[in-house]
This record gives C-alpha cells, structure tokens and sequence, in this order.
C-alpha cells in the first residue's frame, strides 16, 4: 500500500514540475519583444510606416526600443530615455531589416557629438543643398549625432542641436567615430564540404515542439496517466478473485 502511495505521489510531483516549465517559457518570451538589433549596414529608419520618407540609417550592431508594429514595420525609438542633450527620435523600420533580442546592455545607442570643421555650418530640414536653413552652427558648439544618410550625391549627418533635428554635410563637420557594440554580432555558421554516406540516411527527426498546443497534450497525458493508475490500483474489481473451490467452501 505504502508503495503505491509513493507512486502516485512522483507522478502528481511531474505533472507540477511540468506545469512550471510552461509558465516560465511564457514569461521569458515576452522579454524579448521589446528590442531590436541592427545587424547589417545600411538599415534605414523612415518618418512614416508608408516608407517614403528617409530619416537616416540605423549604426550597425545597435538596438531599437520597439513601442508598436504593423505587419511589415515595426515602430522604434532611437536612444535611451531621460538624456539631456539625447532626446529619442521616433520612426519606422522595416521588420524583416532587424532582428528582436532581449533588452541590450548599456549602450543601447553610441551617443556622440559632431563639432564644425570652419567657421559655421548650416543645419538644413531635409538632407538637400536647397533645403530650408533652421539655423547656424558655429565652431564653439557641437551637435548630437543620430546616422546618415546618402543623398544628391553627397553624404549628410542626422543631428540635434538647439532642440532641433536636422542635417549637415558629413564633409563640414567632424567624422563621427562608432565602435560595435560591446555584445558581439551573431556569427554566420561556417561553410562546410558535405560528405557522401555509404548508406542511405536516416531522415532527421523533427524537433520537438514548444507551442502551446503540444505542452497542453503533454498535461492532458499525464493527468490521464495518473487517473488511470489511480483507478487501477484501488479499484474493488482488481483484487485477487475467489476460485470455484474456495466459493463452495
């Protein structure tokens, strides 16, 4: 009797172990929908969801808080919160140009500062030489640094200064220097030479799968199993029968 108590007892403990695992993987996974990281050069942060704005591209290797979606672009915040002179800039990004991670280490975004190469140079509204002029930047100032961008054939710098976005030519101020960020990238699987097997393979097993749906066939299983074991072990009808002989007795 003793034995078939314990057992009941680890059976209920694996179910409750497994109950665990479940709830823990659920609260992992919403972590890491808050961030995105920059693997590649190039990638472009846009004004609108509509894509036809450009803003400036995106430094390599560094996140983006992401603080809402559509099914093609998700919508980020360039910086971290609370900076003096570092305010977030708001836009859009395409989702198949990053890719979500947990929240980074510190620093989420290189905060760096521009100085003017001569005398002054002109902030300009959109990255154009006939663009509208916010004002003059003097040598004795410096600007905060966002990314880049590539247009009429020159290279300009996203910038804030005096609370105000704008553009500079890249060739009118100081060159911005940006180191990776200290999570190293994911490296790309070596090539390998595929060998010839002497027999046929054997098919690769899927793996197993962590949606909800088999987790919960997992939990249905195992209270089965233990109602079943329950119903056999202490039922009236499982225990020794009578023989003929011992009935007429």
């Amino acid at each position: 009797m003793f034995k078939k108590i314990i057992l009941i007892l680890a059976i209920l403990l694996s179910l409750v172990i497994t109950c665990n695992k479940i709830a823990y993987a659920e609260i992992a996974y919403a972590d890491t929908e808050d961030w995105a990281r920059v693997l590649i050069d190039g990638i472009m942060l846009y004004a609108n969801e509509d894509q036809k704005q450009e803003l400036f591209q995106l430094e390599k290797s560094y996140y983006v808080n992401i603080i809402g979606e559509t099914d093609n672009m998700y919508q980020v915040a360039v910086m971290p919160e609370n900076m003096s002179d570092f305010v977030q800039a708001i836009g859009w990004v395409r989702k198949n140009d990053v890719s979500k991670c947990s929240a980074p280490i510190a620093p989420c975004y290189p905060t760096v500062k521009l100085t003017v190469n001569g005398d002054s140079v002109d902030l300009k509204q959109l990255p154009l030489p006939s663009a509208a002029v916010s004002c003059a930047i003097f040598n004795s100032q410096d600007m905060c640094y966002y990314g880049k961008i590539e247009s009429y054939g020159k290279t300009w710098y996203c910038v804030r200064y005096a609370a105000r976005f704008g553009y500079v030519e890249a060739g009118l101020v100081s060159e911005p220097k940006i180191e990776l960020h200290p999570t190293p990238l994911p490296q790309a699987p070596a090539n390998t030479v595929p060998t010839t097997p002497s027999v046929d393979p054997t098919p690769d097993l899927p793996l197993e799968s962590n949606s909800p749906a088999s987790e919960i066939l997992l939990i249905v299983f195992v209270v089965v199993l233990a109602v079943g074991l329950t119903l056999a072990l202490f039922l009236p009808g499982n225990f020794k029968k009578k023989t003929v002989f011992e009935q007429d007795i």
